[in-house]
């Protein structure tokens, strides 16, 4: 552990040097072994990664544990009254890190060896590769930076190489499109976070989170605590503004209303930077910052109700929108905006180990859903519609069995999956706080458990249904007839690999099923790392080890001082700080959760197995709520005509005077244009002689006029 502490610049450096050696070589040289320089780079840094987590939860620790290391000094800017900002490039590293380190890095590589072979024969192999790369580079740098600005270039890192990635077919209008949309409502989101980083230095002087190290008192998290004194009276107006401006960095980047717009329409990019985007990286980045600057937000409860509501309002979004899409990657989609509400909820009732503990198990079973629906559409040649697949189970034993195992997480499926117990934690720390957040949330489990196996009976078991030839296709995912150009809006582009052999070869090849037995492996027994039920399993568990990071102690810290409904056991076992003793088990919280997931599976089995006809009556039932989930509350449409729409007309109106104001300017510069033509044609005709005569004769003519 002690080399990687000491050389973490390893750990973001060598995915870079692969995205690198593979963007200069990679399309002359490697071409179709690209992934190997990828798998060696991101390889090497998950190694690491694990390493180091590994070696911070076997040693035993009594308080804070933070270790900081700069690297260089990165720039150094400003003065006057606000004074200098120094600003390093370095690392700090602690369990909230570890933790990050290896969910991006770990996941990370078991998505780039499902890349290679889900995505060989393609285009562009090379390219997608050291956009991957780069992807995981970015998201080290977010996670592992000791101040805000490290946390900002890691922050825009990833959302160029989420443009990059979901347009990585840059032929294709829809991918496109969402590439484009992708990045600039983050850029909404990031515009807050941009402010919310000079407010903390303007109010602060700094930037870091700890400054120097543990024990000091010269980063900004140590001075929330007494804020007051450390901020200039005429500044202390600003400092309760800077979680705001921070949130509304995290609900760009983790997809939380009213900015989820881009998420969904991310699927358009290959089924790997789904799983990427969606599971285990970027989407988490809003729910690691609210977590890692936990102090600045207890320091100002109104930021948290803030956060608890709109996770809660995204939460509900998400399932009920969920309902009633037909495309299995957008099902999936929807689902994670969902999740990340659970998330932030759990971030804003004040019980931040339960939403990182969500943040893992559903890094697992996310990235496996997704990467199953990879093998789905390399065995259909590019089929996602639900109402088009059935009965894969024969064609696809092995991905059936572990997309079940995602399924079952999904829901919360009680005891023998990770997802129950990381959502019931998020459930109990709600219900500690509001009844009505409580019921919201209880509510959108029933409703997760429901869509993910509606979808799971409708693709892998009941009647056969197989697409007859690769490729084929008819009705969209919104069930409209469409050419196959405005069809591809809705599904990945297989490859011609894909639509040439999709029904004559292995339809399950290892390097497609291998990361997801991994994966499924992951989301079953992940949860074990924080149980509750006895002394001896909680003193190792996630929440004790979560407790040592600086982050969570300072932020309990700040809510003694300022005091909270909440139990102060429970609060306490929330951020994961020692007691006397241990909370109490909620088993009636526990029992209701296994209650409401196996009640929406079997509502699922009732509408999407045993009688679809019965499930078809009821959306037809309920047409009208039916028609709102399925066109996603209208929000897009809404969003076109409020804001794209007028900003578009702006564009062409200003475009228009640009026409007018250049033909102005070239009116009235035809007038020195002529003139300067007239003389060009009668005197500048490039003839020596006749340069010599005019001479001659202007000479001639002054002579006569000032002789004569």
């Amino acid at each position: 552990m002690s080399f990687v502490l000491e050389h973490s610049y390893l750990i973001p450096l060598l995915p870079l040097l692969a995205a690198v050696v593979v963007g200069l070589f990679g399309k002359t040289f490697l071409r179709g072994w690209s992934h190997l320089p990828i798998w060696a780079g991101v390889g090497a840094a998950a190694g690491l990664s694990i390493t180091l987590l590994l070696g911070l939860v076997s040693e035993k620790h009594e308080g804070a544990v933070g270790f900081s290391t700069v690297w260089f000094e990165w720039f150094r800017a400003g003065a006057g009254d606000s004074g200098e900002i120094v600003v390093g490039a370095g690392s700090w590293i602690d369990p909230l890190t570890s933790i990050m380190l290896a969910v991006v890095c770990g996941i990370g590589f078991l998505i780039t060896i499902f890349a290679a072979g889900y995505m060989k024969g393609e285009r562009g192999y090379w390219r997608f590769f050291a956009y991957l790369g780069l992807f995981i580079f970015a998201m080290s740098c977010l996670v592992m930076g000791d101040n805000l600005v490290m946390l900002y270039l890691g922050w825009e890192g990833v959302g160029l190489c989420s443009y990059l990635l979901i347009g990585y077919d840059q032929h294709r209008l829809a991918a496109s499109n969402a590439a484009r949309k992708a990045f600039i409502v983050n850029r909404i989101g990031d515009f807050g976070f941009a402010v919310g980083i000079m407010l903390t230095w303007y109010c602060f002087g700094t930037v870091s989170y700890f400054g120097s190290g543990l024990g000091g008192s010269d980063g900004f998290l140590e001075m929330v605590m007494h804020w007051q004194t450390h901020v200039p009276a005429d500044r202390q107006f600003l400092v309760e503004w800077i979680p705001f401006a921070l949130m509304l960095g995290a609900f760009g980047k983790s997809a939380q209303f009213p900015l989820h717009v881009w998420l969904p329409d991310a699927m358009e990019g290959p089924t790997p930077v789904s799983a990427l985007i969606h599971a285990a990286t970027m989407v988490t980045a809003g729910v690691y910052m609210i977590a890692r600057l936990g102090g600045m937000f207890v320091a100002f409860p109104d930021s948290l109700l803030v956060v608890a509501i709109v996770g809660a309002v995204t939460a509900v979004l998400g399932a009920t929108i969920a309902l009633r899409q037909f495309d299995l990657k957008r099902v999936f989609a929807y689902s994670t905006v969902s999740q990340l509400g659970f998330m932030f909820v759990a971030v804003g009732v004040l019980a931040p180990v339960a939403g990182v503990f969500h943040l893992v198990t559903h890094a697992f079973f996310k990235a496996l859903l997704f990467l199953s629906s990879g093998v789905v559409m390399h065995a259909t040649g590019g089929q996602l519609d639900l109402r088009k697949i059935s009965g894969l189970k024969k064609h696809l034993p092995i991905t059936r069995v572990v997309c079940l195992v995602g399924c079952l997480a999904l829901a919360g499926f009680p005891v023998i999956t990770a997802g129950f117990w990381s959502k019931d934690e998020i459930l109990v720390g709600a219900a500690q706080v509001s009844v009505l957040l409580y019921v919201t949330l209880s509510i959108t489990a029933f409703l997760t458990a429901y869509y993910t196996f509606r979808l799971y009976f409708r693709v892998f078991e009941g009647p056969e249904m197989f697409p007859q030839s690769a490729g084929h296709h008819g009705a969209d995912s919104h069930g409209h007839v469409e050419h196959d150009q405005e069809h591809a809006k809705h599904q990945d582009k297989p490859s011609k690999h894909e639509e040439a052999h999709a029904h004559h070869h292995n339809h399950e090849p290892l390097l497609l099923i291998a990361p997801l037995v991994i994966l499924a492996i992951g989301a079953l027994v992940v949860g074990v790392v924080n149980l509750p039920f006895s002394a001896g399993v909680k003193a190792h568990s996630l929440g004790h080890f979560l407790g040592h990071s600086p982050s969570f102690i300072l932020a309990h810290d700040i809510l003694e001082v300022r005091g909270t409904s909440i139990d102060a056991t429970q609060l306490a076992t929330q951020y994961g700080q020692p007691t006397e003793k241990y909370a109490k088990v909620h088993w009636v919280a526990m029992g209701l959760s296994a209650v409401i997931s196996v009640l929406g599976i079997g509502l699922a089995f009732v509408l999407h197995l045993k009688d679809r006809a019965k499930g078809d009556a009821l959306a037809k039932q309920f047409a009208g709520v039916a028609n709102l989930f399925e066109r996603k509350y209208f929000i897009d449409e809404l969003y076109n005509r409020l804001l794209v729409g007028p900003l578009r007309a702006i564009a062409y109106l200003l475009d228009a005077l640009e026409y007018v104001w250049d033909g102005l300017a070239s009116l009235i510069a035809m007038v020195p244009q002529a003139a300067g033509g007239a003389i060009r044609l009668t005197m500048q005709r490039g003839y020596l002689q006749g340069y010599a005569l005019t001479a001659i004769v202007g000479l001639a003519v002054l002579l006569w006029w000032v002789l004569v």
